[in-house]
Formats: C-alpha cells, sequence, structure tokens
C-alpha cells in the first residue's frame, strides 16, 4: 500500500498532467446551473426537454473501465451517478480524465440527464472541467477515521464520510431557528451582552482569565449567557430579552463537559417561577416536534416522551426518600458518611458542594421528564427564596434521563438578599472554591435602584445532545484539540481500561474475577497487538518474559444495571472500545448457546456483569470518574 507521501507524488504529477493540457485546477468558477438536490428534483422535465445541464461536485467514487467510466458526484446536499462514455466527448477530454482525475477531486460535468438501464438518475458527460484538485486521499470508505481525536481534528473528513453527521449539524441549526423564532413570537427581544467580564456572573463554574491590554486590566469570558447584563436591561425597561451565545468554563473535559458551547438565556419581567415553567414547556415541546417529528426520546439508558406529563420533584424530599439524608438538616460529617457508604466520591468538602453530590447521585435514577423545584438556597445563589420556606426558592429544571438539562427561577431582585448571598459566595472563595459565585457588587447597586420582579430560564447544547443521543462534544462542529505538533512538556497522554462490575447483583468473588478476566481477554482480541509496547523482555541471563499491556486497568464497581448501561451508552457514543460480559457468557461456555439465549432479548434487556471501557484516560476517567474502586 502506497503511502501518503507517495499517493501526494502521484496526484501532484496528475495535477501537472492536467496543466499541461491547458485544465485550471482551481479556478475562480466552474460552470453550475443548480445543486444536486434541485437537479434531481427536476430531473424528469430536464430528461424529457433533453436539456443539457452544469453540475458539480465531489467525486467520491470512480469504477469502470476502457470506453465507459461511472462517477459518484456529491454536493453536500445529495449525490448524482455521472458517466463518462469515450464517444460522447472528445477523445482527449476522456483521457484526461481517466489520467488525472481521483476520488476526493471536485469536478463540473456538462450533458444531458437520463437513467441508466438498472434504473440509475445519471448524467451523461459531453465535457468536464476540474473544479478543485485534491492532492490527498479520502478515508477509506468502510473504515474511515478510526481514531476518535484524529475524526475531531480532521472533522472536514469526518462530514465527507459520515452524511449522517451533517444532517445532524443541520438539525441543530433548526434547534436553534425554532428556540429563536416561538421566543420572538413570545414578545422577547434578542441582545448582545458582553462576552469579556470583570467579574463572572450566573453559574458556579471556572472562568478563563485574559487580560486587556489597553485597560491593563484582567478579564473572564463569560460562564453564563449575560444573566446579570440582562438583569440589567429590565431594570432599564426592556421586559423580555433572550440571548443565543456561546459560554466557556475553564474545567475539565469529558464527552459531556466542554469549555465552549452554545446556550441561551431569557428573562421576562412580570413573570415567576410557575409561569417559566409553563412556557418553557411549551417551548421544548415545540422544538422537539418541529426538529425532530417526535417527542419520545431514547438516551442515556433512559427513555423518556414529552407528550407524558411532567411531574414536579421536590429537591429535598426526593433526596431524603432515595438516601435517607435531609439536606436542610443534616450535618457536613452525616453528608460525607452517607456518601461514602453509597460509595459516591465527593469533590469539595463544604455543605454546597455535599448537598448537590448527593443530588447528582439521585438524579441519576430518573428518566423524566420531571420539574425539580424547591432547590436548597445553598445551591441557588441567584433564585428567589421562598417565602413559606426561606432556606428555600424557587427555581426549576427539567430532568431527562437522570441529569438536568435545564435551568430556571423566580429571579432575586431583593438588593439586601442579593448582597448577603453574593458574601457567602465570596467566603467560599476565600475558602478555596474556584467555582463559587463572584460577588459583583455594581449588581446589588443596580438592584437597589429596582428590578422588577422576574423569571429566567436557560438551555442550550446539552439539550440537544440528549435529544440526539450523543455527547456534548459530537454536536461540536469543531471541538478544541490539542495541536498536533505543540511542543508540550507533559508526555503524550495515554489510555487506560477500566472495568466496571455491577455490584447490585451480589456477585460472589470468583464471580467477579471471571468477569474481569473475560473483559480482559476480550479487549486483548479484539484490539490486539497495539495494547503492546513489545512482546517479550528479557532477563539478565537472557530468558524472556512476556510484556503485559502498556496501558492501565482498573476495576471499578456501579450502583446498577440502570447506571451500567448509561455509562456503556455514553462510552459507545464516544468512540470508546467496550466490552461487555453478560450473564448467559458466564452461564455457558457454549457460544452457540449464548448466541441463542441471546436473541431472545432486547438490548437494554440484557443482564450484564460488566462492562470494560478502554480508550484516551481523560476520557475514560471522565466517564467513570464517579465510581469507586472495587
Amino acid at each position: 500500500m502506497a503511502s501518503l507521501e507517495e499517493i501526494r507524488e502521484i496526484r501532484l504529477k496528475k495535477l501537472k498532467l492536467l496543466e499541461e493540457a491547458g485544465m485550471d485546477c482551481f479556478p475562480s468558477k466552474v460552470p453550475r446551473d443548480m445543486c444536486l438536490r434541485d437537479t434531481k428534483a427536476n430531473f424528469e422535465a430536464f430528461e424529457k426537454a433533453n436539456k443539457e445541464v452544469n453540475v458539480a461536485g465531489r467525486v467520491m467514487a470512480i469504477r469502470g473501465q476502457g470506453a465507459i467510466i461511472f462517477a459518484v458526484l456529491d454536493d453536500g446536499k445529495d449525490k448524482l451517478q455521472a458517466v463518462f462514455k469515450k464517444d460522447d466527448m472528445p477523445e482527449d477530454l476522456f483521457k484526461l480524465f481517466t489520467d488525472g482525475v481521483d476520488v476526493g477531486d471536485f469536478v463540473s460535468v456538462t450533458g444531458p440527464l437520463f437513467v441508466t438501464q438498472r434504473g440509475e438518475q445519471s448524467i451523461l458527460a459531453k465535457k468536464w472541467t476540474m473544479a478543485s484538485k485534491s492532492l490527498a486521499p479520502l478515508p477509506e470508505k468502510w473504515h474511515g477515521l478510526q481514531d476518535i481525536d484524529e475524526r475531531f481534528r480532521k472533522r472536514y473528513l469526518d462530514f465527507i464520510m459520515n452524511p449522517e453527521l451533517r444532517d445532524l449539524f443541520f438539525k441543530k441549526a433548526k434547534f436553534w431557528e425554532v428556540t429563536r423564532r416561538i421566543l420572538k413570537e413570545e414578545g422577547f427581544l434578542e441582545v448582545e451582552t458582553p462576552t469579556l467580564e470583570t467579574t463572572t456572573g450566573g453559574a458556579e463554574a471556572t472562568p478563563f482569565k485574559t487580560h486587556h491590554n489597553d485597560f491593563d486590566l484582567d478579564v473572564y469570558l463569560r460562564i453564563s449567557i449575560g444573566e446579570l447584563w440582562q438583569k440589567r436591561l429590565m431594570a432599564g425597561g426592556f421586559q423580555r430579552t433572550f440571548e443565543i451565545g456561546r459560554a466557556y468554563r475553564n474545567e475539565g473535559s469529558s464527552p459531556d463537559h466542554l469549555q465552549e458551547f452554545t446556550n441561551f438565556e431569557f428573562y421576562a419581567a412580570w413573570m415567576d417561577y410557575n409561569q417559566g415553567m409553563a412556557l418553557s414547556e411549551k417551548m421544548m415541546k415545540a422544538v422537539a416536534e418541529e426538529v425532530f417529528g417526535k417527542t419520545e426520546f431514547t438516551t442515556r439508558g433512559h427513555t423518556f416522551d414529552l407528550k407524558n406529563e411532567w411531574k414536579k420533584l421536590d429537591y429535598v424530599t426526593t433526596v431524603r426518600e432515595m438516601t435517607g439524608i435531609d439536606v436542610l438538616a443534616a450535618s457536613e460529617d452525616e453528608m460525607k458518611a452517607k456518601l461514602k457508604e453509597l460509595k459516591v466520591k465527593f469533590d469539595g468538602e463544604n455543605k454546597e458542594r455535599l448537598t448537590d453530590t448527593l443530588w447528582k447521585y439521585c438524579r441519576k435514577q430518573i428518566s423524566g421528564p420531571a420539574w425539580l423545584i424547591n432547590h436548597p438556597k445553598l445551591v441557588s445563589p441567584l433564585s428567589k427564596a421562598k417565602k413559606d420556606n426561606p432556606l428555600l426558592t424557587e427555581r426549576f429544571q427539567l430532568i431527562l434521563a437522570g441529569a438536568e438539562v435545564c435551568n430556571g427561577f423566580s429571579e432575586l431582585n431583593d438588593p439586601v438578599d442579593q448582597k448577603q448571598r453574593f458574601d457567602l459566595q465570596n467566603k467560599l472563595i476565600e475558602a478555596g472554591d474556584s467555582e463559587a459565585m463572584m460577588p459583583d457588587h455594581e449588581f446589588v447597586e443596580m438592584l437597589e435602584h429596582g428590578m422588577p420582579p422576574a423569571c429566567g430560564f436557560a438551555y442550550g447544547d446539552r439539550l440537544f445532545a440528549f435529544f440526539v443521543d450523543k455527547t456534548a462534544r459530537e454536536i461540536q462542529m469543531f471541538p478544541l484539540m490539542r495541536p498536533k505538533d505543540q511542543e508540550v512538556a507533559k508526555v503524550k497522554e495515554g489510555k487506560i481500561a477500566v472495568a466496571l462490575i455491577d455490584e447490585s447483583l451480589n456477585l460472589k468473588d470468583w464471580e467477579k474475577l471471571n468477569t474481569a478476566a473475560h473483559l480482559a481477554a476480550s479487549l486483548g482480541a479484539h484490539v490486539g497487538r497495539s495494547l503492546l509496547m513489545q512482546d517479550k523482555i528479557s532477563t539478565k541471563d537472557g530468558n524472556k518474559i512476556n510484556l503485559n499491556i502498556q496501558h492501565a486497568i482498573m476495576m471499578k464497581n456501579v450502583a446498577s444495571q440502570k447506571e451500567l448501561l448509561s455509562v456503556l451508552q455514553e462510552a459507545k457514543a464516544a468512540g470508546l472500545e467496550v466490552e461487555e460480559f453478560t450473564r448467559e457468557m458466564i452461564s455457558t461456555t457454549n457460544d452457540k448457546k449464548v448466541i441463542a439465549a441471546t436473541l431472545q432479548k432486547n438490548y437494554d434487556e440484557i443482564e450484564r456483569l460488566g462492562i470494560l471501557i478502554f480508550g484516551p484516560k481523560s476520557v475514560v476517567e471522565g466517564l467513570t470518574k464517579d465510581f469507586k474502586l472495587a
């Protein structure tokens, strides 16, 4: 097989051949009447009129030889077969095509439309010209780009080889178009607010920091879509505003956590959180129906239907029922003890972080749709306190597939209360909490001038990702990647294998070891020798020892089949290598029996004793960070 450099040299020779024949291989314009989709829509009329048309596209396949050549053109909207017959065009032009054109080239073809004997709509080439000569080959059709990092790094190739991926981004564009249209129909004004701020507000997250040279001032990239700015607009007389834009959070990467993503936020004066819930539910149902043509979705191991009743779940009651902990009354030590008992990893020692971690444990078991309400004030620093219980707030979040996918509040407009909450957040910052919200004293001053009662609401890329059952990384056209040629002090990131065992099955020790052993063996069988740095190592006296794989293998526990299936599907969506060990596999060593038994069940009915996930260390650790070592 020729190397990439050898292929490039061959194509450079073809380029020279075409240029010497007088063909411009990189023209500013080529004959093209319309896109291929419109050409095919008007095919019968053009064919009947025997009218020559001009089409253009990328050559995706070439077959045939001798006097007839078939080429498939793709312009990103549709495909069309072009037929090149030696007797139907100048001989030199036919020879130039056969000698000079490669898969990947862009060409313009002129000729009449016709239907082949096999019934395929085609264009009979009378003449052609190069639109853009490709010097590098496309990925091989059936294997494409196997390395997930390479797919994201060379996203354009991913789009070429996977038309369904292009469709995903057309849907994403429509997702935001429908969102924008509904908001405008509801009387909201689209606004633009600063992305550079002296203090970040509207969320709890670590910001990116940069420097404004002219002002000699450190500033931050925003972590929300202008929450504190839009509230200033309400104080200034704008009653309903919204913004769709990019937010930036300088935190760890995982398939579902990115440093840059699209969100939207609206703010409506004279609306409380109950009215906000009603409007938001109406919006999201309309978006789902218009963009996807359905309301039922399956994602992350859960299935939900937006047409069902959106139940309301009380935050404190739900956590108490699922863990036995009253987050309002429990001490930090009691919370930590419960989290350790549940084998849930927790970051941070303060009550705010512990409360949030307990809730995260609970939410994974909820498919939804359900509104989470009555959040503790401690975890909601910008929402209005409830009159009947000042420890709780008028906040609402939609729960889908075990996660919060949007957020809303009756907005806090009491300047005294807001200052007290900012003071509390400042103490958290001083104690080392990098995600606590920065106090904004100018915002408090605005509130002292008066802001009307209001509701705020937000959703974004995360909601779209759940609708299409993709990771947040997959729905970014160009996710941030470390440049290949960048010199870094760190050793290149390795890979890691993590075996997850379902502890709810109460497996015996031999069953756990058997599961882990089979998962590791399956990984070796499917991934092969690339796991090895070298086959053998030598002892001092010249004897050989087989070297084990170069990557770390860890073993962790998960709490349930639902949790196991959820992380399994996330890992597959992220393009990781995944091995599965099922009940049938431990019950018999007869493969035919395993195959027959598996055929009797749907995928989500399979009982898995464990799974193994293998891939880039940061991605695998991001997916499995909440699970305890076995």
